[in-house]
Formats: C-alpha cells, sequence, structure tokens
C-alpha cells in the first residue's frame, strides 16, 4: 500500500495556470519572483509574461514597487463586481433580501448587548477604564465582526439594486425566482 497523502494543487495546471491561481487570489501587491516561487515554476518569464497578460486584461494591476520595480496588485473593483454577479447569479431577490434581514438581526443584537447605536460607539466604548482585557478583546472581535457584516450587507444591497437590470441583459433568462440561471458565460 502506497501512501501518496493529498495531492498538490500544482497537479495537473500547467505554469501559466499556476501563476494564474497565484495572480487572482493576490491580496496585497507581490513582485513577479514571489508569484514565480509561490507558483512552484522555474521560469521567470513565464511567469512575467502571465502578470503582464492578466494586469493588460484587466484581472490585477501593475503598480510601481518601493523598490522601483513593477508588482502585482489585486483588482478590488473587478473582485467586487464578480461578487455582486454571483450574488445576482445565485440567488433569488427574495433569498437577498432575507440575508440583509439575517444580517442587520445580527447588529440590532450587538446594538442590544453592548447598549451602543452604531459600530463606532463600540469602538469608541474600548478605552472605558471599566473593561477588562477580556471584555475588549471581545469587543474587538465584535467590531471585526461587525465590518464584515456592514461590507455584506452592502454588497447585497448592490446586487438587488442592479438584480433587475442584470437579468435583462440576458432576453428570456430575467425570471427573478429562477436563481439558477448564469448571467456570465
Amino acid at each position: 500500500m502506497t501512501n501518496r497523502g493529498l495531492d498538490s494543487w500544482t497537479d495537473g495546471l500547467s505554469a501559466r495556470e499556476r501563476v494564474r491561481e497565484i495572480a487572482t487570489t493576490l491580496t496585497q501587491p507581490r513582485s513577479v519572483e514571489s508569484v514565480r516561487e509561490e507558483a512552484q515554476i522555474s521560469s521567470w518569464k513565464t511567469a512575467k509574461d502571465e502578470l503582464e497578460m492578466l494586469a493588460e486584461f484587466g484581472q490585477i494591476h501593475a503598480i510601481d514597487g518601493d523598490d522601483g520595480n513593477t508588482k502585482y496588485a489585486p483588482n478590488y473593483q473587478l473582485r467586487y463586481f464578480n461578487e455582486v454577479t454571483e450574488l445576482i447569479n445565485n440567488h433569488t431577490r427574495d433569498e437577498l433580501r432575507e440575508e440583509i434581514v439575517a444580517i442587520q438581526e445580527t447588529i440590532d443584537e450587538w446594538k442590544a448587548e453592548f447598549d451602543v447605536e452604531s459600530r463606532d460607539a463600540l469602538e469608541s466604548s474600548l478605552t472605558d477604564d471599566n473593561l477588562s482585557s477580556e471584555d475588549v478583546r471581545e469587543r474587538n472581535t465584535v467590531l471585526r465582526e461587525w465590518e464584515r457584516h456592514e461590507d455584506n450587507k452592502r454588497l447585497l444591497k448592490h446586487a438587488l439594486e442592479l438584480y433587475d437590470d442584470a437579468r435583462s441583459l440576458y432576453p428570456g433568462q430575467n425570471d427573478s425566482s429562477n436563481s439558477s440561471l448564469p448571467l456570465s458565460q
């Protein structure tokens, strides 16, 4: 019996495909060398060519690095629109509305639990001398979650605002009750 363990993420992917996988999931600017190493390819030129092509097509951004060399950064705008599109593709209007309700219920619970009216008010309470370090840590955790909830709520709001227009771009496929019809092909 052989023990192969888990297959490598690179199995079955060409060098260029591996560079694309890394480049399209960047969270911060990276150099060609950094992407090349993570993609586990030997050719610096292949990595550079693929990154330049992705930048040319707007998948990522080419920026000047601190060291004078080009770095490649995420295209957050594209990611945001892709997330909105994914919400529209995979959910009905009712599902999006229900998720907004669930998020608001959670925020309302935090407001009641910490006796605050906003996330900013909760953040201001961190310096309260009567709080233990554990209380401050808990509030910090809730602050991060609250911010993520607000971001998700904004994303859902945009998906709802664009829902009908996005669906209308595909004649005969704009029934908002059918969430299984993809918008992007």
